[in-house]
């Protein structure tokens, strides 16, 4: 793919050590036309009548700018066409593969459970014209085409395709007409489904909720454009930062981004469920008034 990336550097939570160059915000996604060729996988579930929206690694880097590499290419589809979306390409030049081993890991949470991925409901596709050694690792041999295509339910990311508003848009212009039905999020539909995804997981995942949490910070790190020699202190609201709370529409995203802000720190599982049990404290006590 046009613009590999050799480096990759992430400035929020104060990570000591990072080198950093100021150039590196500035990144140039690929042209046009060789998004327009990846994403024909979207083109054939549009014209199939499927909703759908770009998601993950493709979206960071040709939507919000962020300089990261491609892997599986990350579909959103409404939960009850997954099966369907799934048929549309498979008719076309998609088979059936397993997931990627790298999302197979054994989990601290559920050290019985190995061999899980963090979408048990998603589908993931390879294309048909790969080589039988390459159907089930990620691959760059079909670039600028994806090697690997994961469908996600949109319910993992709280998104709704069918009546999303303002939270989603198309990549028309600049890319061709022919590329009108494909979504994209915009920043902070991005920023509140990963999040959602995070303190709603449909299962618990070390991995996945490392991925996530990785392209929220990426998500982050170039709309802030964080300088690590001159880092904000706990407590401390940069102007961008404000912007990005202002924006947010969801309580869960408020709460999430609020609080990694004003603390620097990362956080897990317990302050997720810390966070879930009060909201449902508040709920009964106002159930009770």
């Amino acid at each position: 793919m046009v613009g590999t990336i050799n480096t990759l550097v992430v400035f929020s939570d104060n990570d000591d050590g990072a080198s950093y160059d100021e150039e590196f915000y500035e990144f140039v996604p690929e042209s046009p036309n060789l998004q327009h060729k990846r994403l024909g996988a979207l083109r054939q579930l549009t014209a199939a009548g499927i909703p759908c929206a770009l998601w993950g690694e493709d979206a960071l880097r040709f939507v919000h700018r962020v300089a990261t590499g491609l892997f599986d290419q990350q579909i959103l589809v409404p939960d009850d066409l997954l099966v369907s979306a799934a048929s549309v390409l498979q008719n076309e030049c998609w088979v059936r593969s397993a997931h990627n081993p790298g999302d197979l890991a054994m989990e601290r949470w559920e050290p019985g459970r190995g061999g899980t991925v963090p979408w048990p409901k998603a589908i993931r596709l390879a294309h048909k014209d790969l080589p039988p050694e390459d159907m089930v690792e990620p691959t760059y041999i079909m670039d600028p085409l994806p090697s690997h295509v994961l469908l996600l339910p949109q319910s993992y990311y709280g998104i709704d395709l069918r009546n999303h508003g303002r939270r989603l848009r198309s990549m028309v212009p600049p890319l061709p007409a022919s590329n009108a039905g494909i979504l994209v999020p915009e920043f902070h539909t991005f920023l509140e489904g990963l999040i959602h995804f995070l303190i709603h997981p449909p299962v618990l995942h070390q991995g996945g909720m490392m991925k996530h949490t990785i392209h929220l910070r990426y998500l982050c790190s170039w709309r802030v454009q964080y300088d690590p020699r001159n880092q904000p202190a706990p407590g401390e609201l940069l102007p961008e930062e404000e912007k990005i709370l202002d924006e947010l529409e969801t309580e869960d995203a408020r709460w999430y981004m609020n609080r990694r802000f004003m603390t620097r720190k990362p956080f897990w599982t317990d302050a997720f469920e810390e966070y879930k049990r009060s909201k449902l404290d508040a709920a009964n006590k106002s159930s009770e008034i």
